[in-house]
């Protein structure tokens, strides 16, 4: 819904300077050789806008086009084949333009698993050192009455356990 403080003189202005702000980067971005960047994402929605312009105009000149040869042709072209044509022709851009940006996401989320995969890495390193420090402290006699651990209880085998735990 469009508000009476978006047609203010400030509001314009502001929306102008971005809208330049946004042409100088477009522009800087399109000749950028080092390919750093994915510059699609930002160019989607005009590409859209500007395929469903040109689809527009392509099918107003096969309709004028139409009219030439025969007025039925092109009230047939007019009201039934254009509209149809331009629906489909848009549901397939709309539906090409989709997967483009679902495959550049999906890039820029495996760019961001790569630096996260560094770090499980560096990590892992650790959980050896964990595991060697819980095979140690199990050889301290001491151990197992400093944590609590009575030696009392019966000791249930590792088969029987887990049948226990699969039947409940």
């Amino acid at each position: 819904m469009v508000e009476k403080s978006d047609f203010q003189p400030q509001n314009l202005r502001e929306k102008f300077r971005l809208g330049v702000i946004w042409i100088v980067q477009y522009w800087k971005e399109l000749f950028n050789f080092r390919f750093d960047k994915y510059m699609i994402i930002q160019v989607i929605p005009g590409v859209y806008g500007l395929a469903l312009v040109a689809i527009g105009f392509g099918l107003l000149y096969l309709c004028f086009e139409a009219f030439f040869q025969s007025t039925w042709r092109g009230i047939f072209y007019l009201f039934f084949a254009a509209p149809l044509t331009f629906l489909v022709l848009a549901s397939v851009l709309r539906a090409l333009l989709e997967f483009y940006m679902v495959v550049f996401r999906i890039s820029e989320h495996v760019d961001e698993l790569v630096g996260i995969r560094d770090t499980v890495d560096r990590l892992s390193g650790i959980s050896d050192s964990v595991d060697e420090m819980a095979a140690l402290t199990r050889r301290i006699p001491f151990w197992k009455a400093l944590t609590g651990t009575q030696r009392s209880r019966a000791r249930v085998p590792d088969a029987a356990r887990r049948r226990k735990d699969e039947d409940s």
